[in-house]
């Protein structure tokens, strides 16, 4: 029953789903009801996210009952440690580098492996999508179109790619960013070296195009480059192209190119959450050989959000300063002194927050910070405590103070739930989003 009801979806899906749909497996099968597991509670979010998980309750009704019911159940079990048992990145093929058919013009980045590239909920099926790809290449996300803005890891989830393929699948990569093909092919224009330009990358199995959006207004390049892509995708080679923009999104690009990078699976990457903020931090301080405090980690988690950039920004200051007076743990004074002209400290008071979002969310002041579990009560408590700590300087234990007592792990779960909802929910996504443009222009005096 499972398997038709697979089928059917896959006929009215694009191949995007195919990784999220592997996580799923049937765990007991009747007309009345059918129990699925999931492996991933990041292929569950990215399906229900997306309306997959009611498209497969509609066609199992539609195939067997209207009443059959699916349940469906997440066990994530060391999440992190199943993918990469499943890809197999932990174990890199170590046989001979030197293979006539591994990539002889692919510049390998060892720092930009899956292994140590942090998976969260915001850059989850890009993640995932990626592994796919990695084990096999030009089988089903051809092409594969990454967007989102800078910092945020595409090069890395680009080079893991390589990375992985060059390692294990003795497959010739060929990397470029966009501004650098177009180098070339000037180059190649003003020498009469076309043909050596185009057979220069064709050879290779996988074309890997970083920041495809400087193809904008580039007529002749961009004539040249769908030459290319068609001979990739025309013998089912791999091709990967990131972008800082949605296909839709890129001024003055060849409709037919267009057309071309939307005929695969696009993907966004957005900005980490708090969670991911702070495991990334942690990871990036081990590969810098940095001893932090948690209080550290917290803090940079909280005060960077825009991107990894400006995380590895504050690590590399906080890295450089710290060696003028020797080794050791850096701890949060000694943090919040050097990065105080990177943490931008907001004037606004716990008490504004609290009435802005009790006039939106109908939920008295008193009750804010009451001891009540009523979930309404208890959501909009939750994302006052969000706005808090993103438009204050508020520790958690000042912030669990003013919120009733609560202890510091019990803030850090509201400020991850709501995190969690953002990406989750549309409603709360854009009520968070209102009371956050309250807030800054209350501070503007608008």
């Amino acid at each position: 029953m499972w398997k038709t009801i697979i089928e059917e979806l896959k006929k009215t899906s694009n191949n995007e789903i195919n990784t999220f749909i592997d996580a799923l497996s049937p765990k007991e099968e009747s007309r009345e009801k059918i129990i699925v597991n999931c492996k991933s509670k990041y292929a569950y979010n990215f399906l229900k996210k997306n309306n997959y998980l009611s498209k497969i309750d509609k066609i199992a009704k539609t195939l067997f009952d209207e009443n059959t019911e699916i349940q469906f159940m997440v066990i994530p079990e060391n999440e992190e440690k199943d993918l990469q048992l499943e890809f197999d990145f932990k174990k890199e093929d170590k046989t001979s580098k030197d293979n006539d058919k591994t990539s002889d013009e692919y510049e390998k980045y060892k720092d930009y492996t899956f292994n140590n590239f942090v998976m969260g909920p915001s850059n989850a099926g890009v993640y995932l999508a990626a592994q796919a790809i990695a084990k096999n290449p030009g089988t089903g996300y051809n092409p594969f179109f990454i967007y989102g803005d800078s910092g945020l890891g595409k090069t890395h989830i680009i080079q893991a790619i390589g990375n992985y393929i060059v390692s294990n699948k003795h497959k010739k990569v060929y990397y470029s960013t966009t501004n650098q093909l177009l180098i070339d092919y000037i180059k190649a224009i003003e020498s009469k070296t076309i043909s050596d330009f185009r057979e220069k990358i064709i050879k290779n199995d996988v074309l890997l195009i970083d920041d495809i959006q400087f193809l904008s207004g580039k007529s002749g390049t961009q004539n040249e480059f769908f030459y290319i892509f068609n001979q990739f995708y025309d013998k089912k080679k791999q091709i990967v192209i990131t972008s800082d923009k949605h296909i839709t999104e890129i001024n003055d690009i060849d409709s037919r190119l267009r057309s071309r990078f939307s005929m695969g699976v696009t993907l966004e990457i957005i900005p980490p959450e708090y969670e991911t903020r702070v495991a990334i931090i942690k990871k990036k301080s081990e590969l810098y050989d940095m001893k932090i405090e948690d209080e550290v980690a917290d803090l940079i988690a909280f005060n960077m959000k825009n991107n990894v950039r400006e995380i590895e920004g504050a690590l590399n200051t906080l890295k450089i300063s710290h060696e003028f007076i020797g080794n050791g743990v850096i701890d949060l004074k000694f943090a919040e002194n050097i990065l105080k002209k990177m943490i931008k400290k907001q004037p606004t008071e716990i008490e504004d927050i609290i009435k802005i979002v009790s006039a939106a969310t109908k939920v008295k002041p008193s009750d804010m910070i009451s001891k009540s579990r009523t979930k309404g009560i208890s959501i909009s408590r939750q994302i006052a405590i969000y706005l808090t700590r993103k438009y204050t300087s508020k520790t958690f234990k000042e912030i669990g103070e003013k919120f009733g007592g609560r202890d510091h792990s019990t803030i850090i779960t509201s400020i991850s739930n709501v995190e969690k909802l953002i990406l989750d929910d549309e409603q709360i996504s854009k009520l968070v989003n209102k009371l956050s443009k309250e807030i800054e222009s209350s501070e503007k005096g608008l």
